[in-house]
């Protein structure tokens, strides 16, 4: 209480007034700042307060009162300074002195803190430039918003299928148009994978090639063919095409996609009118000209024969005339049916017309098989045919060419087919026909060639002769084939292609072959001696060998005599010998690997390949056949054929061995396309052993060591 009655007593205090008393002027002007600075102070806590009032969205409007009282405080202290020149309230001076810097104090702690948040806020020339941002972002949204809208309407609205997938083939959208061709509803396919398209039927290696390309970052098109929800299958021909992040990360795919069904129907349709007769859906005269061709071919290339038979229905014109032409067309087709039941698939039936068949029945193991089937043919068209009510009974006459026997010529076989077939019309209907003579003399010569080559090892008839091997690089001679040459003292030379099959068939071929292999041995121990360098032997392996149990002991017992190591020796076999029994064959030449021997697949092109065996089969080189290689320069399909087989060979990381090469222009040809190995006539015939030596001797400066 004393404290109090201290600072509140007056008594004994002398005015300030009194210390202005001598000097006017200066109180004047002490009054007058005062009063003007507290005015002043008053008029900014109103501002503020009037700004917060107003400003309802201001963060930290406790902050803004805060200032108002603070300099409210401060002016009220200059009030109390003008009055204590008169009335001397030093207590009241030292109160809202005191008050003065507690907010003071206040202020100035929270101001530190606080700065950084209100530094934060943006001022208005900032919120002006945000908010022509914000307008202008608004604006481009708008704009894509429209965008979007004519894309989801175009996509909505387009006549095709459209699906977009992420990354990993999950379908994220599908139009109506999908819906309406697959018949899966929209929550029946979304979340799911496209693969639910699948019907099984489109080659696997079309779908590794189509995420090979779009998983690149690049477009896709090709043809499916897809599944439907109710099991139907449909053509479709489809583009997809990545979409990428702005990271460049492929984030989706887009999917347009057309249903090409008709369309393919319709080709279908047309390709079949074009090759098959319209009323027994036989292949008509243009497609087994084609077939003709395609037999004549495979048959040069693989040495077999072929037979021709031309059928003509016997008085087929009198039930025609009798019956009409509709029980007559009925007779045609079930006539048809009972022909194609008599052959294999590799062999065709074709109609030329009216009442004339023809047949073409391929790889022949012997000429007598053709009279066989004419037999048959006979027997089954004999048979009574019930049509309309009718009991039918009609016979066949049949004319028969062979190839090469006849001719090699296409025409001329048909016109001797044709000509025979008028033989066996004439012979009195109901039979068949061969050519002529000949195949009499083809089978007596064929027995006494089967006579001949029992005695043929014994009486020394046989060489082996060889053909040196080319590096087309390094122009080096990097090997030699082995081949097998019979001549007889009254026959002559009697060609392999002649007596090859026969010993196939007989069993001599196994003899033959070991005889084969122990010259080849004691060649290549002879060369080496002479001129102490060594060259791989390649030595062919026949059907009939290859199957015998305890081959690779015997190979590896001749050649251990010789003292020929396995690398100097190369096995060829035939394509279509090795597809016979493909697993089999894969485990014996795995054998014949670990044993050291190389391996090659000899006339490729020629067979009947099955590209997922092939890049099992453990061989070092694949020989393309000399047919082939022939005519490249003159014959545009030999030369894509060939192209194909090196192409082929090197995605198997195997090398290519070209025969029959005897021209500069096929030795260019197959330089410039990277076959790495050519035999053939421009270097050098089929040789014996000492002419083979001196060739070697003479080239001996070229020859890889």
């Amino acid at each position: 209480m004393s404290f109090i009655h201290e600072i509140t007593n007056t008594t004994g205090f002398m005015p300030h007034g009194n210390c202005f008393v001598w000097q006017t002027t200066l109180l004047t002007l002490y009054v007058i700042s005062d009063l003007t600075i507290v005015l002043a102070y008053y008029s900014i806590p109103f501002a503020l307060f009037y700004f917060v009032k107003k400003r309802v969205d201001l963060e930290y409007r406790w902050v803004m009162v805060l200032f108002a009282i603070f300099i409210f405080l401060c002016g009220t202290t200059h009030l109390i300074d003008v009055i204590l020149i008169w009335i001397p309230y030093y207590w009241l001076a030292a109160g809202v002195k005191l008050l003065t810097a507690i907010v003071s104090f206040i202020t100035a702690v929270l101001i530190w803190f606080l700065l950084p948040k209100l530094l934060a806020l943006p001022s208005p020339k900032q919120l002006l430039v945000a908010n022509q941002k914000l307008h202008s972002i608004i604006e481009k949204q708008q704009s894509t918003e429209e965008e979007l809208q004519k894309f989801s309407l175009a996509v909505a609205q387009s006549a095709s299928m459209i699906v977009i997938t992420d990354n990993a083939g999950i379908i994220e959208y599908c139009n109506p148009v999908f819906c309406e061709v697959t018949g899966y509803e929209k929550s029946e396919v979304i979340g799911k994978k496209t693969s639910l398209l699948k019907s099984g039927l489109t080659d696997e290696k079309i779908y590794s090639e189509l995420w090979n390309t779009i998983s690149a970052g690049l477009s896709w098109q090709g043809e499916f063919l897809d599944r439907k929800k109710n099991g139907d299958i449909y053509w479709c021909c489809q583009s997809i095409s990545p979409v990428k992040n702005k990271q460049g990360e492929i984030s989706h795919f887009i999917a347009i996609t057309q249903d090409i069904s008709e369309r393919k129907n319709n080709e279908k349709t047309i390709q079949h009118l074009a090759f098959y007769d319209p009323l027994t859906d036989l292949p008509n005269r243009m497609l087994f000209r084609d077939r003709l061709e395609r037999a004549k071919s495979h048959a040069k290339l693989t040495n077999s024969i072929f037979a021709l038979l031309y059928l003509d229905l016997d008085r087929f014109k009198n039930i025609n005339d009798s019956l009409g032409h509709v029980v007559g067309d009925k007779l045609l087709i079930a006539i048809g049916e009972r022909l194609k039941s008599c052959l294999r698939e590799q062999d065709t039936i074709a109609r030329l017309g009216g009442d004339e068949f023809a047949m073409i029945v391929c790889q022949l193991s012997r000429v007598e098989a053709a009279s066989e089937l004419a037999n048959r043919l006979i027997t089954v068209i004999s048979q009574p045919i019930s049509i309309d009510g009718h009991e039918l009974f009609i016979t066949t006459s049949i004319g028969i060419s062979t190839f090469p026997n006849d001719t090699c010529d296409v025409d001329e076989l048909i016109r001797k087919a044709d000509k025979a077939l008028y033989q066996a019309k004439d012979a009195g209907r109901n039979n068949y026909e061969f050519f002529n003579e000949a195949i009499n003399a083809l089978s007596l010569r064929r027995l006494k060639i089967e006579k001949e080559l029992r005695s043929a090892l014994k009486n020394n008839e046989f060489t082996v002769y060889y053909q040196p091997k080319i590096d087309l690089n390094s122009k080096k001679i990097v090997g030699v084939e082995a081949l097998l040459r019979w001549t007889h003292p009254v026959l002559g030379a009697i060609s392999p292609v002649e007596f090859i099959p026969i010993a196939e068939e007989n069993g001599l071929i196994i003899e033959i072959s070991e005889w084969v292999l122990k010259i080849a041995c004691d060649d290549l121990n002879d060369w080496q001696k002479k001129i102490a360098f060594q060259v791989p032997v390649a030595i062919n392996l026949s059907a009939r060998q290859f199957r015998e149990i305890d081959l690779l002991n015997h190979i590896n017992a001749i050649r251990e005599r010789a003292g020929i190591s396995a690398h100097l020796l190369e096995f060829e076999i035939t394509e279509s010998m090795i597809m016979n029994n493909p697993e089999y064959v894969i485990t014996v030449l795995e054998e014949f690997k670990r044993c050291g021997f190389k391996l090659s697949i000899d006339d490729f092109g020629t067979g009947y390949s099955s590209l997922n065996y092939l890049k099992r089969f453990p061989v070092d080189h694949l020989k393309i056949d000399y047919s082939f290689v022939r005519d490249i320069v003159l014959d545009r399909n030999d030369a894509c054929i060939v192209t194909a087989i090196i192409a082929l060979a090197h995605s198997l990381n195997l090398k290519v061995i070209a025969e029959g090469v005897s021209s500069l222009e096929q030795l260019e040809f197959l330089k410039q396309h990277h076959c790495e190995v050519v035999q053939g006539f421009y270097f050098s015939p089929p040789i014996h052993s000492a002419a083979l030596l001196v060739f070697m001797q003479e080239n001996i400066a070229t020859y890889r060591l």
